[in-house]
């Protein structure tokens, strides 16, 4: 893997660095936050684009990541135009093993361990600490970075803070009163154009539906 995409980054950021495992508090909503992190990646590698009603392949060609080239697939199998939220639910009802994907692919590129780890001395659950913890604190960095400059931010940054945001993750990260201090910069940030359209268009939507997803998981 040359470099983390979106999807592997989210779920490095989520992952609990005690347990290994995905926070019980991110859990819900990791496999969508999957989904989305894969259609952002597409969007930035400028393989789908999107109009006012619709999301749609403007170069097929192979990205050479299998998951992104799969989903690529997908889209390009539908017989009809669909929104970026439509894709979203369905890639992640398609796929309830996106985030298990995910972490199967840390593992391989040595981000993550894989352990089988015992509880109340009979029952067993895998766990994947992280080897180093690099990735996350780059990833962390960037955010921070982020959060705390006003330069216009890269186009990736802005896309990872806007799922951090929408997942959640940030509360890993910042306290509630520093987040309170910065909500103003999360909103201008996410909502800045000069990302392009295409990815600003998909943003939108991915925020929505999660914050729809997180919404309907409470009640």
């Amino acid at each position: 893997m040359k470099h983390l995409t979106l999807a592997d980054e989210i779920v490095v950021l989520v992952l609990d660095d005690e347990t290994g495992q995905i926070s019980s508090s991110f859990e819900p909503v990791a496999n969508v936050a999957v989904a989305a992190g894969i259609l952002m990646e597409l969007a930035l590698l400028g393989r789908i684009d999107t109009d006012l009603t619709s999301l749609f392949i403007v170069d097929p060609a192979p990205t050479g990541d299998a998951l992104l080239d799969e989903t690529l697939q997908e889209i390009a199998a539908e017989p009809e135009r669909q929104s970026s939220a439509w894709w979203i639910d369905t890639i992640s009802q398609r796929h309830p093993d996106l985030v298990d994907v995910v972490l199967g692919r840390l593992v391989a590129a040595g981000i993550l361990r894989e352990e089988e780890r015992q509880f109340l001395w009979v029952f067993s659950e895998r766990a994947y600490p992280k080897v180093s913890g690099r990735e996350e604190r780059e990833a962390t960095a960037r955010l921070m970075a982020v959060l705390f400059d006003d330069d216009v931010p890269d186009p990736r940054d802005t896309l990872l803070l806007g799922l951090a945001n929408a997942t959640g993750a940030l509360s890993k990260i910042l306290t509630d009163e520093e987040l309170d201090k910065v909500s103003g910069r999360i909103a201008s940030v996410v909502a800045l154009e000069e990302i392009g359209r295409s990815v600003g268009a998909i943003s939108n939507e991915i925020w929505n539906a999660l914050a729809y997803a997180r919404g309907a998981i409470a009640y």
